[in-house]
């Protein structure tokens, strides 16, 4: 899933340019955002990160700096393939 401080139809204007498969939640309030330490510069903006969660629940694996051209790449690349969805 995908967490942003944007309201959900500015997410889905980015799902849709993207062609992103999995759901996004608007955290306007920025409670999730800050809770994993996503703040951007002067903790205006939400930074862009993505956390991998394994299936216990915990932090599994970091980017802090997503660039979303080709990140579902890197991030599968260090997903075993048995635990990669369908």
């Amino acid at each position: 899933m995908g967490i942003s401080a944007d309201k959900s139809t500015t997410q889905i204007t980015f799902i849709d340019k993207f062609g992103l498969t999995f759901p996004m939640i608007p955290d306007t309030t920025k409670q999730i955002i800050y809770a994993y330490g996503a703040r951007g510069v002067l903790g205006v903006a939400a930074k862009r990160m993505t956390f991998l969660i394994d299936p216990e629940g915990l932090i599994a694996h970091v980017w802090p700096d997503v660039n979303v051209e080709g990140h579902a790449s890197d991030v599968l690349s260090v997903i075993p393939a048995e635990a990669r969805p369908a």
